[in-house]
């Protein structure tokens, strides 16, 4: 039992020493990986705390075959690209940029909510209405 105790102790300290990476150790992204509306910017001024960040992952799912999951974060990962400007950052991993390449955020505000959005996707073919779902082109 003992031995058990301390190799969850050892895996589970390695796991959280992964999440402490400076942001000046990861690749930025740049203008033609993504960009970042001005509206969106001034928006996550408003929202952000100190050391939050916007984060943007796409996932399988969604009634489109992907989806964007975009939720404020703390934590940064080793394949973490970084977008910075006046004190606001956005986190996107490698495998997720690889399928908005190319897209904008974008803060939207509309009758039913308001929400950072995935916009101007050149790789996506069709979204759903939610706007959060969308399908690869296929060439």
């Amino acid at each position: 039992m003992l031995r058990s105790s301390r190799a969850t102790a050892y895996y589970a300290s390695r796991l959280s020493r992964s999440f402490c990476i400076s942001s000046s150790t990861l690749k930025p992204l740049t203008v033609e990986d993504v960009k970042v509306t001005d509206k969106a910017h001034q928006r996550l001024k408003e929202v952000l705390s100190p050391g939050e960040r916007l984060r943007i992952e796409v996932d399988g799912g969604g009634c489109s075959g992907f989806e964007y999951k975009i939720k404020l974060d703390t934590k940064l990962q080793n394949d973490d690209r970084l977008w910075k400007g006046d004190n606001v950052e956005v986190v996107i991993d490698e495998m997720s940029l690889g399928y908005m390449r190319g897209a904008t955020i974008d803060y939207v505000a509309d009758l039913m909510k308001e929400s950072f959005r995935v916009v101007n996707n050149p790789i996506a073919e069709k979204g759903c209405s939610c706007g959060s779902s969308f399908a690869l082109k296929m060439d």
